[in-house]
């Protein structure tokens, strides 16, 4: 064994000291190490670094510096195998105070380290959540098959002479001036447009109305309060517009050669079926994951207890790493980040806390629950088995199919689907257990448009 742990006891509130020590031969190993990773680096006349002899080293350094750079090496070797086998779960760095260290005995040492505290969650049953209705209309299932004709609809040219209406697409040019100078954005040629979409500003669309393929107008519009430029927000702006093409769009006919387009149906109801199957699953999933939402939320507000500081930095670290890499793959400044979502530096860092707060909260709380609850929501053999098989197959690629079942065949696979079953079975647990308030109920009582706020994992 390299190593053994004579005690583990709890000193703080949330902090425990590991008494340790690591055999002598496993320390002569790491002995070995620091002095090849000294002599490549130290830098002593008369030698190349990398071949500095041992005796060397000991003369210019000491043997007591090269026996505390070994004693790092090994405890930082085996300190993620003794925290994983002490069944603790550290929250911020250790502190390590060597006790007694030789070249010839084992290395006695402690760790002090902050752990994550046991906290007293909240009361879990009977919390009281919505349930959103997992009823399909008629009307919903027509509303997104019309959805689907829309996204493969043509644009076709309208030839007879009628005017543009609200819905139809045109071709324009236009140029705009305030107080005869040019503005960013004042001008496009051959700019396709819906009416009404409000892709640019109300008016501008709506002075569209009326006009005639081949027509010119001459227009002054006053520039909306929200436009992006708010140099020129408010102001009245000169539009020269020639309205070049008007066309409309023409969706397909819902016949076999459109159904085709999706799957293998015998005939239009059998299609509809499919689709309110569809939203009857999203709907489904939708009701759990606003009691969820619900059931969080109620938790997170009804906690009595802090968040440790290190959890909380930590978890603002991640956020801000997550956010930097984000910009730096898109390109975009930070600056130009906050701008787009109307933030200052110091709302933002509020935010981020605030969400940091919250999800760390999330998570003690469940990890409580998830103790107090852990014979119950152990997953059975058959349910492992059946959520493995689900997976592998919803892989339609062999060698996908192969690499998925190699990895949850492996301990870190198994350990991985574990959790995600216990953590399914606790959600469960906690929505048997609360008390449902129907989606039809609540807009009785007048209620249907409270906000709930919804967890950010």
């Amino acid at each position: 064994m390299s190593y053994k742990v004579k005690s583990i006891k709890k000193i703080e509130k949330n902090k425990v000291m590991l008494d340790l020590e690591i055999a002598n031969n496993y320390l002569k190993k790491s002995l070995n190490t620091a002095y090849k990773e000294i002599s490549s680096k130290a830098k002593i006349p008369g030698f190349r670094p990398g071949k500095i002899p041992y005796n060397i080293i000991d003369l210019n350094f000491g043997k007591e510096y090269v026996l505390n750079e070994a004693a790092s090496i090994a405890i930082s070797e085996l300190y993620p195998q003794i925290i994983d086998e002490s069944k603790i779960k550290p929250i911020d760095y250790p502190k390590i105070k060597i006790n007694s260290i030789g070249e010839n005995i084992p290395l006695d040492f402690e760790i002090t380290v902050e752990v994550e505290p046991e906290i007293e969650p909240p009361k879990y049953k009977g919390i009281e959540v919505v349930g959103l209705s997992e009823g399909v209309s008629d009307e919903e299932v027509e509303k997104q098959i019309e959805q689907l004709r829309n996204n493969y609809a043509t644009l076709e040219t309208l030839d007879e002479g009628r005017p543009a209406k609200a819905g139809d697409f045109v071709i324009v040019d236009f140029t705009g001036t305030i107080d005869g100078q040019e503005f960013e954005g004042n001008s496009a040629q051959d700019y396709t447009l819906e009416i009404g979409s409000k892709t640019l500003f109300e008016d501008f669309e709506n002075t569209l109305i009326g006009m005639k393929k081949g027509e010119h107008k001459e227009v002054d519009l006053l520039l909306p309060p929200n436009i992006a430029n708010q140099s020129i927000a408010g102001k009245v702006a000169h539009f020269s517009i020639d309205l070049k093409e008007i066309k409309v769009k023409v969706l397909p006919e819902l016949d076999n050669e459109f159904l085709s387009m999706f799957g293998d149906y015998k005939n239009v109801e059998e299609f509809k079926d499919f689709i309110k199957q569809k939203i009857g699953e999203q709907k489904k999933k939708a009701r759990r994951e606003r009691m969820i939402a619900d059931i969080l939320k109620y938790l997170v507000e009804n906690a009595n207890f802090e968040v440790p500081k290190p959890m909380i930095d930590s978890r603002v670290r991640m956020f801000e790493e997550d956010l930097q890499n984000y910009l730096e793959k898109n390109k975009i400044s930070k600056e130009d980040y906050l701008k787009a979502f109307n933030l200052t530096e110091e709302k933002h860092n509020q935010l981020i806390m605030e969400r940091a707060i919250n999800e760390t909260k999330e998570y003690l709380i469940i990890s409580a629950i998830s103790r107090i609850e852990a014979k119950n929501i152990e997953p059975t053999n058959e349910q492992i088995l059946e959520e493995k098989e689900k997976i592998i197959n919803s892989y339609e690629n062999e060698e996908d199919k192969a690499k998925v079942k190699e990895y949850l065949d492996s301990e870190k696979g198994k350990d991985d689907l574990i959790l995600s079953l216990r953590q399914r079975n606790l959600f469960d647990l906690l929505i048997k257990n609360a008390k449902i308030k129907e989606e039809k109920d609540l807009k009785k009582e007048n209620l249907s448009d409270k906000k709930l706020w919804v967890p950010n994992k």
